[in-house]
């Protein structure tokens, strides 16, 4: 019996007003919806990493990491022999970004060609938006955050 490694991984939630940024990939667009994540790297911290990552994917620099939803386990089988230890971040754009772009990842983990993704907003009106790989694990509870600080601004 093989025992699976555990893997540290950052997702981001990256969030503008009530939106989500999320992304498809160019070329392989069967690997769904997805948010920008990564492997947090050895004497990296994951908070560092969700950062690293959300430059690597998408282009953005200007992000602010608003709280930790979250961290869970995940396993990537029949995909990769591993469990993934998932650390989940709420993070708030404090740059512009167009409603849509293109970026290209430069050195991805899987591949010695760059990676092309577009990347789009979508409407935190529900928390089933259909991400990929259990990416989605912590969404319910960010849109009753959202909602909750929109009421509040409300009153």
């Amino acid at each position: 019996m093989s025992i699976q490694p555990l893997i540290k991984k950052a997702i981001a939630y990256v969030t503008n007003k009530d939106e989500l940024m999320v992304f498809t990939h160019t070329d392989f667009p069967e690997a769904g919806v997805q948010v920008p994540a990564g492997t947090v790297e050895e004497n990296e911290e994951p908070s560092e990493a969700v950062v690293r990552e959300i430059y690597e994917e998408s282009g953005v620099k200007e992000v602010r990491i608003l709280e930790l939803l979250g961290i869970y386990q995940y396993n990537m089988t029949p995909y990769r022999n591993e469990i993934q230890k998932r650390y989940v971040y709420h993070l708030e754009l404090t740059q512009s970004t167009p409603s849509t772009w293109r970026h290209w990842e430069i050195h991805p983990s899987t591949s010695k060609n760059p990676i092309a993704f577009d990347f789009y907003w979508v409407k935190l009106d529900s928390s089933n938006l259909g991400l990929a790989d259990g990416q989605g694990y912590f969404l319910s509870k960010l849109v009753h955050k959202i909602k909750d600080s929109q009421d509040s601004a409300i009153t």
